[in-house]
């Protein structure tokens, strides 16, 4: 191995990889956007779910030789809606993460100003250690 290569050489002489400075600003309007974007999901869960409604109320007083094709229709609905719900949990879950780094960094910021007793109170809160 290289002299240049090992790690103590590469401690002492190295240049510090700079820290990327978070911007909460940032991660806030990703959440306000996403916020806004739910109706465009919603508008299209709600009519694939009454479909659906629909037709597992036809199959449940469907004769033998309908309820083949009533459960395919289902099936073929069901698929686009858990895809569609996927997307929308997963976008959920990483605005929640969004949110929990922007509280984290609320709190840091606000030890650093000297006011531990917010800091410790929030700490303690279930909401704010994102227990929902």
């Amino acid at each position: 191995m290289k002299l240049y290569q090992t790690k103590w050489w590469k401690s002492l002489f190295a240049k510090p990889q700079p820290h990327k400075k978070y911007d909460s600003v940032k991660d806030i309007g990703a959440v306000i956007e996403f916020l806004q974007e739910i109706k465009n999901d919603v508008k299209l869960l709600i009519p694939e779910l009454k479909k659906l409604e629909n037709l597992e109320q036809e199959r449940q007083v469907a004769s033998s030789g309908i309820i083949h094709v009533n459960i395919n229709t289902q099936v073929k609905i069901m698929d686009g809606i858990l895809e569609r719900y996927g997307f929308f949990q997963s976008d959920t879950d990483i605005n929640g993460l969004r949110l929990q780094q922007v509280s984290e960094n609320l709190l840091e910021y606000a030890g650093k100003v000297g006011m531990r007793d917010l800091v410790e109170k929030k700490r303690g809160d279930h909401r704010w250690k994102f227990q929902w």
